[in-house]
């Protein structure tokens, strides 16, 4: 019989898992991938495959300063599957791995079985689980990485050791924020099992990794200038039910309080709980994707809190069923919402045909302007150069690009607009529905689209019901 009920639990994980994640690409109505990070990391990998070291794409040529793991791990699949199998399949087993690996680590520190079921479920449903499994982008490998190598470091065995210690060198090429991330838990974890040696093992290793990995960039360009925009996006997704990428569910988070009030029952016996939750409330501020990671720990609390609702000792026990109800209901129909926002994510086709439409226009060598965000599909997509796109990393002229850009976008003079777009060599500007809609402009004639409605010099080239495209006349 328990053989029988473990066999079912797990099957019913599987069938969750698949649903969940397959759904946004099946509801999709488009050929496209959702986001820009599949375009991104394919286009990085043909250029690691033609050992090309010189971006002439993004802001119109720069350095290869990006990070190396995720391009090359697209690079490595790619020799034997087809692009659509590694954007949209590879990522499913990332995240059946993934979920094996968090039972494997919860049931290391002695998690009571049914929560660590319940965690496993609240995190397949959650949003930021989602969106990193559901299509291949910058987290999805990472992700399977982190939690790899922080089970292999918490075991008995001299040899997993090793083996987690290899990874923590290999962590850096993801990200340097990642490697912070991951010496963070090791700490903490070193400092409950009183084994601080190992630690500082790890902090070599991280730390002459960090040094091979980025300070060739350093010697070569300096230090990166820092993006003095925009801040504001920078938080956008850390909810969302209130519009995020990603960002945790409010339903989610909620629960989460209940299973704080439990642990808190035993006071400090459960300290590193909550010095890791204060630790990533202090590095959302820094490194707001955090939350992705951060969704891991409030999935297994999250689990404890419906737990301690449904054992609590309600004085109506219609209150609990509605309660209870209420909950499930709440946690299902952010879930169902997201997934509908995940398969709606640009590029849509609409978008798609129209940069089509420009990579056979004119040749690879023309400059394309819109809205940062859309530069990196302008660059993967249509095979045009761009002025500025979200990549801001040793970007050259970062923050000049971005107030010229705003100056254009908003400027209803004709000579300022010209010599910006003269500046920059630009051929075309792309607007899509987004940018009227908020993204950049909020009424109908406000500065650039006046004037490429009113001066002879642009000519609109393509339109569709979300995309224009306009040429400029030399």
């Amino acid at each position: 019989m328990m053989f029988i009920r473990s066999y079912a639990r797990v099957a019913f994980l599987l069938i969750i898992t698949l649903l969940v994640l397959l759904s946004p690409n099946l509801i999709r109505n488009t050929q496209t991938y959702p986001g820009e990070d599949p375009y991104f990391y394919s286009r990085l990998s043909n250029m690691i495959s033609n050992n090309l070291y010189y971006d002439e794409m993004s802001y119109s040529g720069r350095q290869f300063t990006y990070t190396l793991g995720q391009p090359l791990i697209f690079l490595f699949f790619s020799k034997f599957l087809p692009e659509s199998i590694i954007i949209k399949i590879i990522p499913l087993f990332f995240a059946l791995i993934s979920l094996l690996l968090l039972y494997l680590i919860l049931k290391e520190f002695y998690v009571e079985p049914n929560v660590n079921y319940l965690s496993l479920i609240m995190l397949i449903i959650s949003p930021p689980f989602i969106y990193t499994f559901s299509f291949y982008n910058k987290f999805t490998v990472i992700t399977l990485l982190l939690l790899l190598t922080f089970y292999l470091f918490i075991k008995k065995n001299r040899t997993l050791n090793i083996i987690s210690y290899i990874l923590f060198f290999i962590i850096p090429y993801f990200g340097y924020q990642y490697s912070i991330l991951a010496l963070l838990f090791t700490l903490i974890y070193c400092i409950k099992e009183k084994d601080t040696k190992r630690f500082y093992i790890i902090l070599l290793i991280t730390s002459l990794s960090l040094i091979l990995a980025y300070l060739p960039n350093i010697i070569r360009n300096g230090f990166s200038e820092s993006a003095k925009f925009d801040k504001a996006l920078k938080y956008r997704s850390l909810f969302s039910d209130l519009g995020g990428d990603f960002g945790i569910s409010i339903f989610i988070m909620f629960l989460s309080f209940f299973g704080l009030s439990y642990l808190w029952k035993s006071k400090y016996k459960y300290w590193q709980i909550y010095v890791i939750l204060l630790l990533f409330i202090i590095a959302i501020f820094y490194f707001p994707t955090f939350i992705i990671y951060l969704n891991f720990i409030l999935a297994f609390l999250s689990a404890l809190g419906l737990i301690y609702l449904l054992r609590f000792k309600w004085e109506s026990d219609v209150i609990r069923k509605l309660t209870m109800w209420l909950l499930i209901i709440g946690l299902v129909f952010s879930t169902i919402t997201f997934i509908n926002e995940t398969s709606t994510q640009e590029p849509n086709q609409n978008l798609y045909d129209a940069l089509i439409f420009l990579k056979g226009y004119g040749d690879s060598k023309e400059v394309v302007f819109s809205h940062y965000l859309y530069g990196s599909l302008i660059n993967s997509i249509a095979n045009k150069k761009n002025v500025m796109d979200d990549n801001f990393l040793y970007a050259p002229k970062l923050n000049e690009r971005y107030l010229d850009s705003q100056t254009l976008f908003y400027t209803r003079n004709f000579n300022i607009a010209f010599n910006i777009t003269d500046k920059y060599n630009v051929e075309y500007i792309l607007v899509t529905k987004e940018m009227k809609k908020g993204l950049v402009w909020e009424q109908e004639d406000e500065g650039l689209l006046f004037l490429l409605k009113s001066v002879n010099i642009y000519k609109r080239i393509y339109y569709n019901d979300e995309v224009e495209i306009w040429r400029i006349k030399k």
